[in-house]
């Protein structure tokens, strides 16, 4: 065998030895193609979890927005629709999906499936209790419709009637009422109906059956709708109310400890994955000093230069380039041992740079068409993608959690301190140069918006403007009921004034404040920068979100006597 291979030629010898170092790469290529796929898997899996943290806090909003605001629709009351609840089902369908997801991934183990066990069955509880919570307030209803329907056409009917009765006694039932509805104390239904036991008796004395009919309808439906009331529960922690946000209380320490789970398990599986991948390496290391020492010994003397070479290069060592002297096989092969060499050099530099964090690193031109160039490189790409698109949920993340931080805060503050606040925040957290809110009136012959708040360049501007109805971007807005982003904006339009002097806003963005079916105002911000897709989905976000605080403080509710 020996003779053999000493009789081949030096080409044959060289492509013999090289070959079988390029199966080496290969397989190296290959492991290492699938150890980053398997880190990419292990990171979307993690952002699986995350979302699902994400999915649940907004299904918790669109349950309170729908038991505070939306069931009082004219929509759900006539089709049982709305907002809230298409939200709910939405992100519901997509927790159902990553429950899926993450059962079937790799990462599953035994201590997680009690809460993969537990998650999906609560998330199926709350699903049918707000289907039942639905239902209740249904039946319960809003102004005309429902219980509340009935309760207003059987008391309308009593003071509509013609019969002689006592106003006043009737004015004190109409306010235990009125006192329940707003408190959702059940110490007014007792003095309703000892109050109603003595209305009745006074009206009985009139003997006046139908007039008692009535009141006995009154009576009944009111009851009817306490008892529906004390079904959804009088506070946050009494009936179905009660339970729906138990559910979620549940929920937040379970899905951090299986978050917690996830990423301890997928960390371990990503070092297991290295590990492999230098025992991989390792082998081809040995294996390559292992031939480079066979194959040296069957080339003649002159290769020796080689030998040394590829001898470091097995030692993991970068040799210094070969001095070529002719043209024949042994001055090709230096040749391509050059080339091999820069190649690795580039692809080591470049795997260097990754491994360092430095995402936007540019592989060298001369060499990037190579296949483990390309194998690199579209690691990169998912790397860059995976870490841009975590950046993007993590600011979202962490602007709704300021946001309602923000709102908690300003609990006691009134519309005007609300906008501010609002502004401010939205201002700072975009890194945008200015804006106004406005407020929608229509207690004069002509409709107008009020500026509430103005803030620009990091303080308030005590700005108190007036914008009657028109063709303006404001009304525009309010009258097409959707945002308007504009990146062209005319010279004379609006001026941004700073430090520096004014100058033209690159963009400007019109949002609606909506709630329910109505605008009650806008917010308009301008900007030198250009904002991404997801900064406009965040304040589209936010507007929707505050516009029922808004709408709250603007109108204090009045207590009928």
């Amino acid at each position: 065998m020996r003779a053999f291979l000493l009789g081949l030629r030096i080409r044959i010898k060289l492509l013999l030895a090289f070959g079988s170092l390029l199966i080496l790469s290969v397989l190296l290529i290959f492991f290492s193609i699938q150890s980053i796929s398997k880190i990419i898997y292990y990171k979307s899996i993690n952002e699986q979890v995350d979302g699902l943290k994400l999915r649940l806090e907004t299904m918790d909003l669109a349950c309170k927005e729908f038991m505070y605001e939306g069931y009082k629709s004219q929509v759900f009351q006539e089709k049982q629709e709305t907002s809230s609840i298409q939200l709910f089902d939405e992100n519901y369908k997509a927790c159902q999906l990553i429950f899926a997801t993450i059962a079937a991934s790799q990462t599953t183990e035994d201590r997680n499936k009690e809460l993969m066990q537990s998650l999906p069955s609560g998330l199926d509880s709350l699903q049918r209790d707000f289907r039942i919570l639905i239902t209740q307030l249904k039946d319960r209803g809003f102004k005309d419709y429902g219980l509340e329907g009935e309760l207003r056409t059987a008391i309308h009917k009593v003071e509509n009637s013609n019969f002689d009765f006592d106003r006043i006694m009737m004015l004190m039932l109409r306010r235990h009422e009125k006192d329940f509805f707003l408190r959702k104390d059940l110490k007014y239904q007792d003095e309703f109906n000892h109050r109603f036991d003595r209305f009745r008796e006074q009206a009985a004395t009139l003997a006046q059956p139908e007039l008692l009919s009535f009141m006995d309808n009154y009576r009944t439906a009111f009851n009817k709708v306490v008892e529906i009331e004390k079904q959804i529960g009088l506070s946050e922690e009494a009936g179905i109310r009660g339970r729906i946000k138990n559910y979620f209380t549940q929920f937040r320490p379970r899905i951090e400890t299986l978050r917690r789970s996830v990423k301890e398990q997928n960390e371990a599986m990503i070092t297991q994955t290295k590990w492999l991948l230098g025992i991989i390496f390792s082998f081809q290391i040995i294996a390559g000093i292992a031939m480079a020492l066979f194959y040296a010994d069957l080339l003649t003397k002159s290769i020796k230069e080689i030998r040394g070479g590829m001898l470091q290069l097995a030692e993991g060592i970068f040799p210094e380039k070969l001095h070529v002297l002719s043209t024949e096989e042994i001055g090709q092969t230096k040749i391509a041992f050059n080339q091999f060499i820069d190649r690795l050099k580039a692809a080591t530099f470049f795997a260097e740079q990754l491994g360092a964090g430095k995402l936007n690193e540019k592989y060298d031109n001369q060499y990037a068409n190579d296949i483990l160039a390309n194998s690199l490189i579209t690691a990169q790409d998912k790397l860059r993608q995976a870490e841009e698109h975590q950046k993007k949920i993590n600011w979202v993340n962490e602007g709704l959690a300021r946001y309602n931080d923000i709102v908690t805060r300003s609990e006691a503050g009134g519309v005007n301190a609300l906008g501010d606040a609002l502004l401010k925040f939205l201002i700072t957290y975009l890194q945008i140069n200015q804006g106004a809110m406005y407020i929608i009136h229509h207690d004069s012959p002509h409709p107008y918006l009020q500026r509430i708040s103005t803030y620009a360049y990091g303080k308030r501007k005590f700005v108190d403007d007036r914008i009657e109805a028109g063709t303006s971007l404001l009304w525009q807005c309010i009258k097409e009921r959707n945002t308007i982003y504009l990146k062209e904006i005319p010279y004379d339009f609006v001026k941004i004034t700073s430090g520096l002097g004014e100058a033209t806003p690159r963009n400007v963005i019109i949002v609606p404040l909506r709630t329910r079916d109505e605008i009650i105002g806008v917010i308009e911000m301008a900007s030198f920068q250009i904002l991404e897709s997801h900064q406009v989905e965040f304040i589209e976000k936010i507007a929707e979100s505050c516009s029922s605080l808004v709408a709250e403080r603007r109108i204090q509710p009045e207590v009928a006597l």
